[in-house]
């Protein structure tokens, strides 16, 4: 009767130890992106048929350990049936490796940095239209910034939703609907 006693005193110890080594080595990835931080949006530039935004936000990696940022994109919410006269394509990029192909380059994330990505919208008119006079008009559209990555632990994808404020377009390409 006492060695089944010392069995289950040994096996409870060796289940806490199991735990506290667990515990200890568990990823802890905690990349994110902030967008309460973003910045303003800017108009970059705009033409009859064309108008191109951006504006940045950061990414931190608040765990104590390493990540790897494997792939990020933004993609706008702007369905036809809401808005006809325009689309909206989305490119993010890092601030400091910025390129002019839709590339995401991989990168990895320090614990506790900070990076900064620039989402760029385009805006393109369609039906004819002025791009200008169709953003006077513009909807408040929600944009998803996608993260993928991986750190001591699984594959992850984490979105972060963004919204821009129509009016806040409207003012950017030169006044806002008065309906």
């Amino acid at each position: 009767m006492l060695n089944f006693i010392y069995l289950i005193l040994g096996l409870c110890v060796l289940g806490a130890i199991v735990t506290i080594v667990y515990a200890f080595l568990v990823p802890t990835d905690n990349t994110h992106v902030c967008v309460e931080e973003k910045t303003p949006l800017q108009l970059e530039s705009m033409d009859s048929e064309k108008a191109i935004f951006s504006f940045t936000v950061p990414v931190r990696n608040t765990s104590n350990q390493i990540a790897a940022v494997t792939d990020a994109f933004v993609r706008p919410y702007l369905p036809q049936e809401q808005f006809p006269n325009a689309y909206c394509t989305g490119n993010l990029e890092r601030s400091n490796a910025r390129r002019d192909d839709h590339y995401f380059e991989a990168y990895i994330m320090n614990p506790n940095t900070v990076a900064t990505l620039v989402v760029t919208l385009t805006f393109m008119a369609r039906n004819g239209k002025r791009i200008q006079d169709v953003l006077r008009h513009m909807v408040d559209m929600d944009a998803c910034i996608y993260i993928t990555g991986v750190g001591r632990k699984a594959h992850y994808v984490r979105k972060a939703f963004v919204t821009i404020y129509g009016d806040e377009v409207a003012k950017l390409v030169g006044g806002a609907y008065n309906g």
